[in-house]
């Protein structure tokens, strides 16, 4: 119902829907509320067909809100898999989207509180004028960037800054076509287990990333034109683990006014994929053993282990530990070639030449 402001809304509380359609598979002119079901959405042919340019093809789309309390969701989509003109938020659910445009995408704000969301196909995994992740398990695969923060909108709204269903907020606007840094874009990661595989810039924010816990690992592009890790503005972190491994033309570390140490270490060639990296403290403990999936010539690393003081890297080498997603726990490394030694004692520290930042 496009007349009246208080229809034009879909609410789902359960049920198996399966829709195939041309154009979006389910689209409220309002809101779209999700509590439980199961859904299979096939929209314009799924991620691998061409859409025209006027075309709409989303899985689910809200022109005003989509609120998801939970639910079990196969998106195969030739334009978004879960979009919205103002605001998204995910309380839960089990999510499996490929897109051929971005996997989830708000011109306001993404909040993600939880769930299990796995974007196994997409331009851009996941977009937003401010993005929150609290907590969740998600996983991302983009052709151009895993995570992208701007104002690069389709709908018609003013960006308004961290406000909206579950955001920080309340900071001035900022036309939804500007991608100049004012104050307006932000990426919040307070929680979550969040993994990105991106050809582009894996985490692309042109303004702030404040991150305070969870765990974060990119594995980023192989040319240098695009980052592993890529903002703007500042990034500060507190707290979490957070591991970026990419091409060294553009690499970022969080920032020297952070509270928890990072290091960004630039290497003097490219190592292939799967070559391990490991990090040991002056105890000879490992504090990082991590194996990228694609080549690299930077890590940037962050952990409370990264206290100040001296450290070892060393890579090639083996471990027995537990490996998940590149991430090696327990066990022990092998050391393969030692590559340097270096100190920590300031807040961020920078190991080989440095970037063009």
């Amino acid at each position: 119902n496009e007349d009246d402001a208080e229809l034009g809304y879909i609410a789902i509380e359960g049920g198996t829907i399966t829709v195939t359609a041309g154009g979006d598979a389910i689209a409220a002119e309002t809101d779209v509320l999700v509590t439980g079901g199961e859904f299979t959405l096939v929209a314009g042919g799924g991620s691998g067909a061409v859409l025209a340019d006027d075309a709409s093809a989303k899985g689910i789309k809200g022109a005003a809100n989509v609120l998801i309390d939970g639910g079990t969701f196969t998106i195969d989509a030739a334009d978004d898999g879960i979009h919205s003109n103002a605001h998204i938020t995910i309380n839960g659910g089990t999510f499996t989207i490929a897109s051929g445009d971005d996997g989830i995408h708000a011109d306001l704000t993404v909040t993600i509180n939880n769930g299990d969301i796995a974007i196994t196909e997409s331009n851009e995994g996941i977009e937003g004028g401010v993005i929150t992740i609290n907590d969740g398990n998600i996983n991302v695969v983009a052709g151009d960037d895993g995570i992208n923060v701007s104002g690069e909108g389709d709908g018609s709204d003013t960006m308004g800054g961290p406000g909206g269903p579950g955001g920080p907020g309340g900071r001035p606007g900022q036309s939804q076509g500007a991608t100049t840094y004012t104050g307006s874009f932000y990426l919040y990661i307070n929680g979550g287990y969040i993994v990105v595989n991106a050809a582009g810039d894996g985490i692309d924010v042109n303004g702030a990333i404040v991150m305070t816990d969870g765990v974060v690992l990119v594995h980023g592009p192989t040319t240098s034109d695009n980052g592993a890790l890529d903002y703007d503005a500042t990034f500060n972190i507190s707290g979490g683990l957070f591991v970026a491994a990419g091409s060294a033309g553009m690499a970022q570390a969080p920032g020297s006014t952070s509270t928890q140490n990072s290091v960004l270490i630039n290497l003097s060639g490219t190592l292939p994929g799967g070559t391990l990296i490991n990090i040991q403290n002056e105890s000879g403990e490992s504090i990082l053993t991590f194996a990228p999936s694609k080549e690299y010539q930077s890590i940037a690393f962050s952990s409370p282990d990264l206290v100040n003081g001296d450290y070892t890297l060393y890579y090639g080498g083996s471990s027995t530990g537990t490996v998940t997603d590149g991430l090696y726990t327990g066990g022990t490394y092998t050391p393969g070639t030692e590559y340097t030694t270096f100190t920590v004692s300031s807040a961020t520290t920078i190991v080989g030449r440095s970037s063009f930042r």
